[in-house]
């Protein structure tokens, strides 16, 4: 029997990438007589690839509609998994009328074929963007090579199935299955805890095209937790959208290091790390047991958002300036050695010069390791899309170009105090240019995929903590 030649490709979060990897080995496992699966989706063997999708922010989908039209152009034939087909179908089915409603100028009627809106208006551009948008999903649906499966339809999970489309549309809560393992040459895996969210940021839309807080047990998380470990595998990286509330959808309190303690537990040697804390809920009592956690790597990852009280309140965050404040002191005098990561949204609607100068004061403070900048946009579906007071181009330039300035400037001067200080970290690759072998290093305390690596001479290698032998994966010794 000829199989079907198969590939896949992931875009978005590690939320995403372990949905992938469960996907893939329950096809694989069971279909496997059927497929011969290809890592390289643009393969000329490769007949259907699979997209798992991210449609979290309009960046998102622009990639997955990209992808779309290239694997298309190669003669690939694509199934469309998670979220840009629920993205969709929430738009369509439940929020399309009433964000129209909403948000449409009176002047502009109702047939979106007929508007011509000038992009470059920062307050027209979520309309514009939501037409082009629904005319590029249209053009997919009349394309006969493009077939899409929503999350409920992982148990349906088979060769036949990846030609349909999904008539569910439902969401799924994932428990301890295996999965197929695509980090395992770094000895690093993501072990997610939680599905979904119960925060109402304005910003976001991921409550709206997914359900409320789903926890795992702890039971559950503990026996994939154990799986991955028997497999060698020595980082295990927490994720969630919001880990800090894990088990409050079954609990008056948050689970999280009641499942931490387990995890220690573990007859393993591993450590673990912690993504996506947020601080609403975090007190310096959790902050002191975290500290008394064997294999915690005190990595924080706090997506603040901004420090302006006035756009904390406005963006539904649950907590002010003098929280934030108080909770870094706390995390660098308990943890000396820290790794510190936050998210600043520049140019929120109704975001003032006094906003700004707030927001570059507080980064001066000098408290965060890694900074990652996001441009606001409106976004359909979103509470923000809605506000009043955006901010004018000119500005927006203007403001982007001071901050990026002052972050460069701040992360660069970190790096400088690194330089000629022995380093432990792991080998992510190994390359050779002009006679001369160069590694790419991960700080031990940065996080995989996030945060940066060092570019190694092999001379400058004092140790290799795994054997004489160096190779990705391998835990080493070395200077800047």
């Amino acid at each position: 029997m000829k199989k079907v030649h198969i590939s896949m490709i992931n875009l978005g979060c590690n939320k995403n990438l372990v949905d992938s990897q469960l996907f893939l080995w329950k096809l694989l496992s069971e279909n496997g007589d059927k497929i011969e699966y290809y890592s390289e989706p643009y393969d000329s063997h490769v007949e259907l690839v699979i997209l798992n999708t991210c449609s979290f922010i309009s960046s998102g989908r622009e990639e997955m509609f990209q992808t779309i039209e290239k694997l298309l152009s190669k003669k690939k034939k694509v199934c469309i998994i998670w979220c840009g087909v629920q993205y969709f179908e929430k738009l369509l089915r439940n929020g399309m009328s009433f964000w129209m409603e909403w948000n449409l100028p009176s002047w502009a009627g109702w047939k979106m074929k007929n508007l011509r809106w000038n992009t470059q208006d920062s307050s027209l551009r979520s309309e514009w963007q939501l037409e082009q948008e629904l005319r590029r999903r249209e053009k997919m649906l009349e394309n006969e090579n493009i077939s899409y499966l929503s999350r409920n339809d992982l148990n349906l999970t088979n060769l036949q199935n990846l030609t349909k489309r999904s008539q569910t549309f439902d969401d799924f809560c994932r428990y301890s299955a295996p999965r197929l393992l695509t980090n395992y040459e770094n000895r690093y895996e993501y072990l997610k805890i939680a599905e979904w969210c119960n925060n109402s940021c304005a910003f976001c839309i991921i409550p709206q095209i997914r359900w409320n807080l789903t926890s795992l047990p702890i039971k559950s998380v503990l026996v994939e937790a154990e799986n991955l470990l028997k497999q060698w595998i020595e980082e295990l990286i927490i994720v969630a959208q919001d880990t800090m509330r894990y088990g409050t959808d079954f609990s008056s309190k948050s689970q999280l290091l009641p499942l931490l303690h387990e995890l220690d537990k573990l007859p393993y040697d591993f450590k673990y790390r912690i993504l996506y804390l947020y601080p609403d809920i975090l007190t310096l009592k959790q902050l002191e047991e975290f500290a008394s956690l064997e294999n915690f790597i005190p990595y924080f990852d706090i997506p603040l958002q901004h420090i302006s009280p006035k756009l904390l309140k406005t963006m539904g965050r649950f907590y002010d300036d003098k929280m934030i404040h108080t909770l870094l002191k706390w995390i660098r005098k308990l943890f000396p050695n820290s790794f510190i990561r936050t998210n600043i949204i520049i140019w929120f609607p109704g975001e003032t010069d006094e906003d700004m100068t707030l927001l570059q004061s507080f980064l001066d403070e000098d408290y965060f390791d890694n900074i990652a900048l996001f441009e606001y946009h409106d976004e359909p579906l979103a509470k923000s899309s809605t506000f009043e007071n955006k901010i004018p181009d000119n500005i927006i330039h203007s403001r982007f170009k001071t901050i990026r300035t002052q972050v460069d400037k701040l992360l660069k001067a970190r790096e400088k105090k690194r330089k000629w200080r022995n380093q432990i970290g792991f080998v992510e690759s190994v390359r050779e240019k002009r006679g001369q072998i160069f590694l790419s290093v991960r700080p031990e305390i940065n996080c995989p995929e996030i945060d940066p690596v060092d570019e190694v001479k092999l001379e400058n290698v004092i140790q290799c903590f795994d054997g004489e032998e160096i190779e990705i994966g391998s835990k080493v010794e070395y200077v800047i």
